[in-house]
Protein backbone atom coordinates (compact mmCIF):
# COMPACT_ATOMS: atom_id res chain seq x y z
CA UNK A 1 0.00 0.00 0.00
CA UNK A 2 2.75 2.51 0.88
CA UNK A 3 4.33 1.69 -2.51
CA UNK A 4 1.07 2.82 -4.14
CA UNK A 5 1.38 6.25 -2.48
CA UNK A 6 4.81 6.66 -4.12
CA UNK A 7 3.47 5.47 -7.46
CA UNK A 8 0.55 7.93 -7.31
CA UNK A 9 2.97 10.79 -6.48
CA UNK A 10 5.07 9.76 -9.50
CA UNK A 11 1.94 9.63 -11.69
CA UNK A 12 0.88 13.10 -10.47
CA UNK A 13 4.30 14.46 -11.43
CA UNK A 14 4.27 12.61 -14.76
CA UNK A 15 0.89 14.19 -15.54
CA UNK A 16 2.31 17.68 -15.03
CA UNK A 17 5.39 16.91 -17.12
CA UNK A 18 3.22 15.49 -19.92
CA UNK A 19 0.92 18.53 -19.85
CA UNK A 20 3.78 21.06 -19.99
CA UNK A 21 5.48 19.10 -22.78
CA UNK A 22 2.20 18.43 -24.67
CA UNK A 23 3.36 14.81 -24.72
CA UNK A 24 0.46 12.80 -26.15
CA UNK A 25 2.22 9.45 -25.63
CA UNK A 26 2.80 10.14 -21.94
CA UNK A 27 -0.76 11.44 -21.53
CA UNK A 28 -2.03 8.30 -23.27
CA UNK A 29 -0.36 6.21 -20.58
CA UNK A 30 -1.68 8.37 -17.72
CA UNK A 31 -5.27 9.09 -18.75
CA UNK A 32 -7.96 6.44 -18.46
CA UNK A 33 -9.91 5.75 -21.66
CA UNK A 34 -13.02 7.30 -20.10
CA UNK A 35 -11.34 10.29 -18.39
CA UNK A 36 -13.26 13.46 -17.61
CA UNK A 37 -11.03 16.51 -17.13
CA UNK A 38 -12.90 19.51 -15.72
CA UNK A 39 -10.81 22.64 -16.16
CA UNK A 40 -10.87 25.74 -13.98
CA UNK A 41 -12.91 27.39 -16.74
CA UNK A 42 -15.59 24.71 -16.10
CA UNK A 43 -15.01 23.08 -19.50
CA UNK A 44 -15.26 19.29 -19.20
CA UNK A 45 -13.21 17.26 -21.65
CA UNK A 46 -13.05 13.62 -22.67
CA UNK A 47 -9.80 11.89 -23.54
CA UNK A 48 -10.32 12.62 -27.25
CA UNK A 49 -11.01 16.30 -26.55
CA UNK A 50 -7.97 16.55 -24.25
CA UNK A 51 -5.71 15.17 -27.00
CA UNK A 52 -7.23 17.49 -29.62
CA UNK A 53 -6.64 20.46 -27.32
CA UNK A 54 -3.01 19.42 -26.82
CA UNK A 55 -2.47 18.95 -30.58
CA UNK A 56 -3.93 22.34 -31.44
CA UNK A 57 -2.27 24.26 -28.61
CA UNK A 58 -5.53 25.05 -26.83
CA UNK A 59 -3.86 24.13 -23.54
CA UNK A 60 -0.41 25.65 -23.39
CA UNK A 61 0.87 24.92 -19.92
CA UNK A 62 4.30 26.45 -19.46
CA UNK A 63 5.02 25.31 -15.89
CA UNK A 64 3.23 23.48 -13.09
CA UNK A 65 4.50 23.43 -9.51
CA UNK A 66 2.99 21.42 -6.68
CA UNK A 67 2.29 23.51 -3.56
CA UNK A 68 0.57 20.83 -1.52
CA UNK A 69 -0.62 17.28 -2.12
CA UNK A 70 -2.47 14.68 -0.08
CA UNK A 71 -3.49 11.26 -1.35
CA UNK A 72 -5.98 8.88 0.23
CA UNK A 73 -6.31 5.24 -0.84
CA UNK A 74 -9.54 3.25 -1.09
CA UNK A 75 -8.43 -0.16 -2.40
CA UNK A 76 -7.88 0.22 -6.14
CA UNK A 77 -9.00 3.86 -6.05
CA UNK A 78 -6.89 6.82 -4.93
CA UNK A 79 -7.87 10.46 -4.57
CA UNK A 80 -5.25 13.19 -4.60
CA UNK A 81 -6.24 16.61 -3.37
CA UNK A 82 -3.80 19.46 -3.73
CA UNK A 83 -2.84 22.94 -4.79
CA UNK A 84 -0.69 23.78 -7.80
CA UNK A 85 0.71 26.95 -9.31
CA UNK A 86 0.47 27.00 -13.08
CA UNK A 87 1.89 29.30 -15.74
CA UNK A 88 -0.35 29.13 -18.78
CA UNK A 89 -0.53 30.97 -22.10
CA UNK A 90 -3.70 32.21 -23.75
CA UNK A 91 -3.75 34.27 -26.95
CA UNK A 92 0.03 34.47 -26.75
CA UNK A 93 0.01 36.05 -23.30
CA UNK A 94 1.40 34.14 -20.28
CA UNK A 95 -0.45 34.30 -16.99
CA UNK A 96 -0.17 32.61 -13.60
CA UNK A 97 -2.94 30.92 -11.68
CA UNK A 98 -3.19 28.97 -8.47
CA UNK A 99 -5.47 25.93 -8.67
CA UNK A 100 -6.99 23.55 -6.18
CA UNK A 101 -7.38 20.22 -7.88
CA UNK A 102 -8.73 16.79 -7.21
CA UNK A 103 -7.30 13.85 -9.14
CA UNK A 104 -9.17 10.54 -9.05
CA UNK A 105 -6.96 7.53 -9.82
CA UNK A 106 -8.00 3.93 -10.48
CA UNK A 107 -5.76 0.92 -10.72
CA UNK A 108 -6.36 -0.67 -14.13
CA UNK A 109 -4.56 -3.99 -13.95
CA UNK A 110 -1.18 -3.01 -12.54
CA UNK A 111 -1.22 0.61 -13.77
CA UNK A 112 -2.72 3.64 -12.01
CA UNK A 113 -4.69 5.75 -14.51
CA UNK A 114 -6.59 9.01 -14.22
CA UNK A 115 -10.35 8.82 -14.93
CA UNK A 116 -11.23 12.15 -13.27
CA UNK A 117 -9.64 15.56 -12.70
CA UNK A 118 -11.27 18.72 -11.37
CA UNK A 119 -9.49 22.08 -11.10
CA UNK A 120 -10.75 25.27 -9.44
CA UNK A 121 -9.00 28.66 -9.50
CA UNK A 122 -7.93 30.10 -6.18
CA UNK A 123 -7.41 33.81 -5.60
CA UNK A 124 -3.74 34.81 -6.05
Amino acid sequence: MSDDFSIIAERDNALYVALTASDADALGDILSDDVTDIHSTSIAQTRKEQFAGQRHGVHKHDAIATIERRTRMFGNIAVTRGVIDMVDTAAGQPFTMCLRETLGWIKEGEVWRLPARLATKLPL
